[in-house]
């Protein structure tokens, strides 16, 4: 079996690993399309070894997150020849840069009719994470001002159609050459970070979901409302600020995908199939050219997910 795995912090090919076997609960799927996301350039870089060794994690294949393949082996709601996409747990699970995965099925859902293996893979991570944002964490409905930093990115394109379906009122902050793109998903506003600094903008926010990870709550809170909620991307990079919430009406919240659903994977699929919610291919590579793919993740102006293209389609 074919796979990408870490050596002496470099990414390799290899084409002799052992095909996984599914446990009883597990669904053992072909793998076609799987994302690169930027977890994967940390888990390259050696960033989450030490979680990965302590939750069970730690597999020969390290990387992916994000795929769309073929079901071998169904269990439950699944059977052989299902066309599902899915995520996978971002610790303990197996990665999805191989020909084969077992994957428990509330990870994954069937494919949208209307989208093929690229666009699958492209959606089932940065779509249910940008919901669970908005809906679970944020708490946005009809009318709330939302701000989303980072908005052209792989989760930012969900978030803005997302935050439309919602009924929000959403300003987006992105790249140079952005504004069109950005406002046809749903913003009302859409900002470039190189001509605006986020603190000097004079309007305030109900959210603000920081999709680049690189703002801090001390920095946010002039425009944040007075019970304004602030979610970074990766809160485990803001641990003290959480002391911050017990001190103020403005809170800094807690994002974590880290359960199966496929309740919410199905209603997203639903969604696509009503071209209510687009999906974003930013590039698609072959697994061959995986080094290509990586180097893509450090260019500017991306729209949407990287894709490698493990396998084809029997």
């Amino acid at each position: 079996m074919k796979g990408l795995v870490i050596e002496n912090k470099r990414l390799c090919f290899n084409d002799d690993l052992e095909r996984p076997k599914p446990k009883t609960n597990e669904v053992l799927v072909k793998v076609i399309c799987a994302s690169v996301n930027p977890t994967d350039i940390d888990n390259v870089a050696g960033k989450y070894d030490l979680w990965l060794k302590l939750s069970g994690g730690y597999h020969k294949v390290r990387t992916g997150l994000e795929f769309s393949g073929v079901v071998v082996q169904g269990v439950g709601r699944f059977e052989e020849g299902d066309k599902v996409f899915g995520y996978v747990d971002l610790m303990k699970g197996q990665k999805t840069h191989q020909e084969y995965l077992c994957i428990n099925p509330d990870c994954i859902a069937l494919m949208p009719k209307n989208s093929d293996f690229e666009q699958a893979a492209a959606l089932p991570l940065g779509s249910l994470t940008s919901l669970v944002a908005l809906t679970e964490v944020g708490e946005v409905k009809q009318g709330t001002e939302l701000l989303v930093n980072g908005a052209s990115g792989g989760l930012g394109v969900y978030s803005l159609q997302l935050a439309k379906i919602l009924g929000a009122h959403t300003a987006a902050i992105a790249g140079p050459g952005q504004e069109s793109f950005l406002t046809g998903l749903g913003a009302k506003t859409v900002y470039n970070y190189k001509e605006t600094k986020l603190e000097s903008l004079s309007q305030t926010f109900d959210v603000i979901l920081d999709l680049s990870n690189k703002r801090s709550f001390k920095e946010v809170k002039l425009i944040l409302s007075a019970h304004g909620r602030f979610i970074p991307l990766e809160p485990n990079k803001h641990i003290l600020s959480f002391f911050m919430n017990f001190l103020s009406s403005q809170k800094m919240k807690f994002l974590m995908v880290d359960k199966g659903n496929n309740e919410k994977l199905s209603q997203i699929a639903k969604w696509v199939e009503e071209s209510k919610l687009k999906v974003f291919v930013d590039s698609v590579f072959s697994f061959a050219d995986y080094e290509k793919a990586f180097l893509r993740m450090d260019e500017q102006g991306k729209r949407g997910r990287v894709v490698l293209k493990i396998a084809e389609d029997d």
